[in-house]
């Protein structure tokens, strides 16, 4: 096997468009990661599903938290207390949070529609991949190595590339199979950005439209990979992750 990195970081995001946790190990199967983009946000009155990217009274939305509890998805805002998704004191929270009423639903499937649930507003792949050889690469094109965190961009697992590797590589891998454990991993597209990219997120990334403006110039608007998965496997963070051909 034909060596490409290691895995270095591992997320999920039980709410769509909030804070994510970072994990030391995930169950990865066709699907994505267990438990990823489960329930989603909206405004309490109108049912309009959270748009950080396209409203500004939704752009805090990322400095919100979500994790998986010992009963189910918990959300926070940081203070150290953590509400379970579905009852009233997490509505409160995100509420006066956001500054309007904020109500979570669970999400149907894509294209659905249920009683008291939402469709997810994009077909989401299985995973998001990033490596830190785009990373550095962006950082450099940016000027400002502070301001490119995976936290800016959500992905699921971040690959420290080996030395060898440099530049937006993603983009030159479209159709590679990667291997990790039992799985096969396949990039199938340059995951495209929006101004979701830009936002500020907690004390140390700020509001930086040129973040985008950079992806847009030498990404063709794509940075990190969504890929597929084949298999299903345990995958831990200093695994080691190559590629399937031999």
């Amino acid at each position: 096997m034909q060596s490409f990195g290691r895995v270095t970081e591992l997320w999920r995001y039980p709410v769509s468009s909030m804070g994510g946790e970072r994990l030391e190990e995930a169950r990865l199967s066709p699907g994505g990661f267990e438990y990823d983009r489960l329930w989603g946000i909206v405004e309490a009155e109108s049912g309009e599903i959270a748009a950080p990217e396209n409203r500004k009274p939704w752009r805090p939305l990322p400095n919100l938290h979500s994790r998986i509890g010992a009963d189910g998805i918990e959300v926070g805002n940081g203070d150290g207390r953590w509400f379970a998704v579905d009852s009233a004191e997490a509505a409160d929270m995100a509420s006066r949070f956001l500054g309007f009423p904020a109500a979570f639903r669970p999400h149907a499937p894509y294209g659905s529609e249920a009683e008291g649930q939402i469709a997810p507003r994009y077909q989401r792949a299985d995973i998001h991949l990033l490596t830190t050889a785009s990373m550095q690469e962006l950082a450099t094109l940016l000027g400002k190595p502070e301001e490119v965190h995976p936290r800016r961009f959500r992905p699921n697992i971040v690959v420290e590339t080996d030395p060898d590797v440099t530049g937006l590589v993603e983009h030159q891998l479209i159709g590679r199979k990667l291997i990790v454990g039992d799985a096969i991993i396949t990039f199938t597209e340059p995951c495209a950005r929006c101004t979701f990219t830009a936002l500020a997120q907690g004390d140390d990334l700020s509001f930086l439209p040129a973040v985008l403006h950079k992806i847009s110039q030498h990404g063709e608007g794509g940075f990190g990979a969504l890929c597929s998965v084949e298999g299903e496997t345990t995958i831990r963070v200093g695994d080691m992750i190559g590629f399937a051909e031999a």
